[in-house]
């Protein structure tokens, strides 16, 4: 533990005092955090944070994870393969792990749906008796390098880390524990890593898929798994040894699917192909010591690079105050619909959009605090509000402070791709009278289709118990 202790301090410095470590392109530069097989950092990786996590707050970073099912919300519709269903509270972090748990539980509300995935159950299968679960991660990312360190569920459930998005899907590992078939005991010691394809016209079809033995069972221990993903290859590595590389050329280009931004999966699933877990051997739990993922500036480019030989319709940097999500007027027309800032009901308390002291226009975002936060409260554009190529930008942003105000920083994140902003600070001078605040930064990838702006106040941006500040006229324009 005391290797990740130390990550910790230093994570801490960053989020409190941003001194300890430089923030690049929304990336924690941190040399003492290096993929297991390049330990003195030769490869110069950099820490993307917001797709990483420690796991040692004592609960997970909603800000980062989404538990399946959470308020009804199944990504890609997607319930558990049965018998096993997913359950939002079968997650628990503990012990400094994000602990993923396989239930017996019977009398669990189960769907009346029917899993026909399989198609030698000619009548398909029910959800019934099992639970378990997935954490998927809110933040996507293009290249770098994966690594997670994990004991697998000791039972006949798997235990995967993989990702999807743009219709695709890349597996990095799906482990089976412990074996329930007796022709089945190499599951226990394999490594099975997969490439899908889930456009209209691919349908699901594995484009590439390899196994491996590794020499120990995957429940016995802890391992560090890892994988790198550029644009042409994938280098799988455990324990900091490189195990196999497949490539661009091997795979072929119609196959090599995986060009777009990806989102991280946690879960376990029945594969009853493969048995299924007996009574007797549950609740077992899928452990996760650390999830991290590091980029440099050559997959950046590469990410670039890689956008512009896709001739996808570009798209126009922003620069227009008026612009009703950036006012605070809204609804805002996005796509075909109306849609206006989201803000979390527990948050509404501290962050509203209000009819009051607009800088222009009618509204204002308020942001109002008796009593220090004990976590970020955060207003979020509507989703694909936010469209601006590569380049460089400024964004300001008038602020309006009440005398004895004590919430020293305003923090802007762009999230697809992710750009955490270095904080825009509010000083005591600046009380009772309209302020122009003004940030540069620079984007090396133009905007996910999901892209927008959240704001957020941290626990410590804020000195004392009492904060009350206006935020209006948000504006970003692209520099020469």
């Amino acid at each position: 533990m005391k290797y990740k202790q130390k990550i910790i301090a230093v994570t801490f410095c960053v989020v409190a005092a941003s001194a300890c470590c430089s923030t690049v392109l929304g990336q924690v530069t941190q040399t003492e955090v290096a993929p297991a097989y390049d330990a003195k950092n030769d490869g110069g990786w950099q820490l993307n944070s917001s797709v990483s996590d420690e796991f040692e707050n004592g609960k997970l970073d909603v800000e980062k994870w989404h538990i399946q099912g959470t308020d009804g919300i199944y990504k890609s519709r997607f319930i558990g393969r049965a018998p096993a269903q997913f359950s939002t509270k079968n997650v628990r972090v503990e012990d400094g792990k994000l602990k993923l748990q396989t239930r017996w539980e019977p009398d669990f509300n189960f769907t009346d749906k029917i899993d026909r995935t399989w198609k030698k159950a000619k009548d398909g299968l029910k959800y019934e008796n099992i639970t378990s679960t997935a954490v998927i991660g809110k933040n996507s990312f293009l290249y770098g390098y994966m690594e997670i360190k994990a004991k697998a569920a000791d039972a006949a459930i798997t235990s995967a880390f993989w990702m999807t998005g743009g219709k695709t899907e890349l597996d990095i590992f799906e482990h089976m524990g412990r074996a329930s078939l007796p022709n089945k005991k190499k599951l226990e010691t394999e490594i099975w890593s997969s490439i899908h394809d889930w456009s209209p016209t691919g349908k699901g079809k594995t484009t590439w898929t390899d196994r491996m033995q590794l020499g120990f069972r995957v429940a016995d221990d802890f391992h560090v798994y890892g994988a790198e993903w550029t644009p042409d290859h994938l280098k799988f590595h455990v324990d900091g040894k490189l195990i196999r590389t497949v490539t661009r050329k091997q795979v072929g280009d119609e196959g090599w699917v995986i060009t777009k931004p990806l989102n991280i999966w946690v879960d376990s699933e029945c594969f009853p192909w493969h048995g299924i877990p007996k009574k007797e051997d549950l609740p077992v739990d899928y452990e996760i010591e650390y999830i991290r993922v590091w980029q440099k500036e050559g997959m950046l480019n590469a990410a670039a690079n890689s956008a512009k030989a896709s001739k996808a319709k570009p798209v126009q940097a922003i620069a227009t105050p008026s612009s009703s999500f950036l006012g605070f007027e809204g609804p805002a027309t996005v796509g075909d619909k109306k849609v206006n800032w989201w803000i979390k009901q527990a948050d509404r308390k501290n962050v509203s959009i209000v009819d009051e002291k607009p800088a222009s226009g009618k509204k204002s975002l308020k942001l109002l605090f008796d009593a220090k936060p004990t976590k970020p409260v955060v207003a979020f554009a509507p989703y694909g509000s936010l469209k601006s190529d590569a380049g460089k930008y400024e964004l300001s942003m008038k602020v309006w402070a009440a005398a004895g105000n004590t919430v020293g920083k305003i923090n802007v994140v762009l999230e697809e791709s992710w750009l955490a902003l270095k904080p825009f600070e509010i000083k005591s001078g600046d009380q009772g009278k309209w302020v122009t605040l003004k940030r540069t930064f620079s984007r090396k990838i133009g905007s996910g289709s999901k892209d927008r702006i959240r704001i957020l106040v941290k626990p410590g941006d804020v000195s004392g118990d009492k904060g009350e500040l206006f935020v209006d006229d948000l504006s970003i324009k692209k520099l020469n």
